[in-house]
């Protein structure tokens, strides 16, 4: 009797100990971002960025562009500004500081996308991911750049594709 006792307390023990370790992870990332977070997000962590080629490259500086059409753009409350679910991103590269590469991030799973987390360890696992990444979208822009070379490749590309946004719809699903 008393090992059924004790049986029935460590269960019930580890039935709000599982409970509470899934209360304890985040709530999944918003599914669409200001180009301000886009950018905040990769200065804060050093991602590894996949690319087709199998290899990775470390993001220095990123310029995000918000991109994907009507279908990736919602506005924000007050309709003042755009969130996308889409981004073509810019980066020198923290290593090798003078490659300059761009690509597509998402802030949803899709077909041919890498999920992107800084999270490790098995107190980790089902942890939402921080963003995606498309590895076949990875473009190399220019193998040596000083950092206002970098800037002025990025921003007639980032220039352009911010006015073809701008002169699209935003339905935001």
């Amino acid at each position: 009797m008393r090992s059924l006792a004790a049986t029935a307390v460590l269960c019930g023990v580890a039935l709000q100990v599982t409970g509470w370790a899934a209360a304890a992870k985040p709530p999944p990332p918003p599914k669409f971002w200001s180009v301000g977070h886009c950018d905040q997000v990769l200065h804060t962590r050093d991602y590894g960025v996949p690319t087709a080629a199998a290899y990775v490259f470390h993001v220095r500086q990123a310029v995000c562009v918000g991109t994907g059409g009507p279908s990736a753009c919602e506005w924000t409350s007050n309709h003042r500004s755009r969130l996308y679910s889409a981004f073509s991103v810019f980066g020198r590269s923290r290593y090798i500081g003078s490659i300059v590469r761009s690509w597509t991030l998402a802030t949803r799973a899709g077909h041919g996308l890498v999920r992107m987390g800084h999270h490790a360890g098995d107190q980790y696992v089902g942890w939402p991911a921080d963003f995606y990444v498309s590895p076949a979208s990875v473009r190399l822009l220019a193998t040596t750049s000083t950092p206002a070379g970098y800037r002025s490749i990025v921003a007639k590309i980032a220039a352009r594709l911010t006015q073809q946004e701008n002169a699209t719809g935003c339905t935001g699903r």
